[in-house]
């Protein structure tokens, strides 16, 4: 048995087959997209804080980095000096390695109770800050 559908002249209408290809594939760029959010490519990067620990040496006036992460690097990281008068920065080059010095009677020019605060400037984190006497 054959069955006849009138269709009216005025309705218009898309077949079932494009319908279901259009939502297939809508659904596939929604899923691409939220694939592409969900594993970072697609975003900003995050950048991790990198772990340096200092040593202080109140009677050499120095502060010596004690461990630092690898492939950490002295232009990402802010030294400031401050005291009661003004402040200072001091910037070094290259790799943070353990055993690098900071000279507080010569790597500056501020006096008297001074304070040294070192700030990883990707991610604005304090990594240390140390107050030293009579400088």
């Amino acid at each position: 048995m054959k069955i006849h559908r009138r269709k009216k002249p005025s309705e218009k209408a898309v077949s079932a087959v494009i319908g279901v290809i259009i939502m297939v594939a809508i659904t596939v760029a929604m899923a691409a997209v939220a694939y592409a959010y969900f594993t970072g490519m697609i975003g900003e990067q995050k950048t991790a804080t990198p772990v340096i620990s200092f040593t202080p040496s109140l009677s050499e006036k120095t502060i010596t980095v004690a461990t630092a992460d690898v492939d950490t690097n002295w232009n990402d990281i802010n030294i400031t000096f401050t005291n009661e008068t003004g402040f200072a920065y001091l910037t070094k080059t290259g790799a943070v390695n353990a055993g690098d010095i900071i000279y507080l009677q010569t790597d500056q020019i501020l006096r008297g109770k001074v304070t040294v605060t070192f700030r990883h400037v990707p991610t604005n984190s304090i990594l240390g800050s140390y107050t030293i006497e009579n400088v």
